[in-house]
């Protein structure tokens, strides 16, 4: 793993327990993450690699809100965790749309259409223009040349 990136395990598992580390699996097991902690639940166990900064900024938030309440235990596990199960609550349409563009990729979507193209769709017609003008041909020399073409056979 470089060095950019780190993992947290998501997810839910059974068991108490103190340490560092991280661990794979489903069902019961020791608890993840520095320190000491309870982690109730059942179920599989994920990991979500993330970039430094977002490491540092769920760290920042779990200690706001350990921040002067000695009584409060939780985990960067248990913060990500309650992000993920209410992402539907915490991102707007707008914040979909952002991701969308953020990771859109023309090639796939070129390589989508030549796919199509060879099960027997046509391209579309403004692909078909993109690409005429992308190497300097027009429709129109297009349709005169074939005009002369047949008029030259027509002479004959």
């Amino acid at each position: 793993m470089d060095k950019e990136n780190k993992i947290i395990k998501t997810g839910t598992g059974t068991g108490t327990g103190t340490g560092t580390g991280m661990g794979t699996g489903k069902g019961t097991g020791m608890g993840t993450g520095k320190g000491t902690g309870t982690r109730i639940g059942t179920g599989t166990q994920c990991r979500v690699v993330i970039t430094n900064e977002s490491n540092h900024e769920l760290e920042k938030l779990v200690e706001q809100i350990k921040e002067g309440n000695e009584t409060v235990e939780i985990s960067k596990s248990d913060v990500a965790n309650y992000v993920f199960g209410n992402l539907n609550k915490l991102m707007s349409e707008s914040d979909i749309k952002v991701l969308k563009n953020i990771y859109f990729d023309e090639r796939k979507v070129l390589q989508n259409l030549l796919k199509q193209s060879q099960d027997g769709m046509d391209l579309p017609v403004e692909i078909k223009k993109m690409v005429r003008d992308f190497y300097g041909l027009s429709d129109k020399e297009k349709k005169r040349s074939a005009k002369n073409s047949s008029e030259a056979v027509l002479d004959n």
